[in-house]
């Protein structure tokens, strides 16, 4: 299936089901390391029920959420400019619309962002946490999936949970995987291994590690100052490490379309909903 643009738009949605992993903290500073190696990025909020990214960078304004589910503005207007030249679209936190959210108005987003596929070569996605509805529809339209997941067991549980879910519910069998908070390398790939322990009966699903990043007290200094970890502390080991997954990831090839409800497909095949 041909894309919009000759040149293919890789789309990452950044996912977690458990909260407070750090899914912002990696969708907003991998953003910046694509942008920094000459991407044009979109960093998206996809959690429409609690908006933050726009927080975590110190963006003041806000984006009324109705004009996201109406045709009244093109989507290129509704965009704040972020730093290192990423765009971040970020609904406003409205309580109506967050008692509102239906899977119909994530796949009517989903369709809207068509308009952007001419104004940039990434498109982030920082998911809400969870397994409701809405939630997972964003996320498996997402050619490709970074899971992400620190040390506790809890958090190592509910990825696979998350996992199981899309591979079962909506056909998805590749992930990449980022451990956040990790004391230590060793740390990390040890998770990751427990995490392929746990899907060793899905034979059908593939999972790459692309890294972890590790404590740093950089970190929330950066998320007290509202500002970009990469920003702030360029040379901190954190930083170090996003630069080192954005390069990861810049190499990896575009997926190919699956066919179902995706970002920037052309002859989308619209479900039903």
């Amino acid at each position: 299936m041909d894309a919009i643009n000759p040149t293919a738009k890789r789309v990452i949605a950044v996912a977690g089901c458990k909260g407070g992993i750090g899914k912002t903290l990696i969708a907003v500073n991998l953003a910046l390391a694509l942008a920094g190696r000459g991407q044009r990025v979109v960093l998206m909020d996809g959690n429409l029920s609690v908006p933050d990214v726009g927080i975590s960078l110190g963006l003041d304004k806000k984006l009324d959420v109705s004009s996201l589910s109406f045709d009244a503005q093109g989507m290129d207007s509704l965009m704040l400019s972020g730093p290192s030249g990423i765009k971040v679209l970020t609904p406003a936190n409205d309580d109506d619309w967050r008692e509102s959210i239906q899977i119909g108005d994530t796949v009517q987003l989903i369709n809207q962002m068509d308009e952007l596929a001419s104004s940039l070569d990434t498109l982030i996605i920082d998911t809400a946490p969870g397994l409701a509805p809405d939630t997972m529809t964003l996320v498996q339209a997402a050619a490709e999936i970074l899971i992400v997941l620190n040390q506790e067991l809890v958090s190592l549980a509910d990825a696979v949970k998350q996992i199981k879910t899309l591979y079962h519910v909506f056909n998805v069998h590749r992930f990449c995987i980022v451990v956040n908070a990790v004391s230590s390398r060793r740390c990390g790939a040890r998770q990751f291994e427990q995490l392929q322990h746990h899907l060793n009966d899905e034979n059908q699903i593939v999972l790459s590690y692309l890294g972890s990043i590790p404590f740093d007290k950089s970190v929330s200094e950066a998320l007290s100052q509202q500002t970009a970890l990469i920003k702030m502390s360029p040379q901190c080991r954190a930083a170090k490490a996003f630069q080192k997954l954005g390069h990861m990831v810049s190499a990896l090839p575009v997926p190919e379309p699956r066919g179902r409800i995706e970002f920037f497909m052309p002859t989308r095949i619209r479900e039903r909903v």
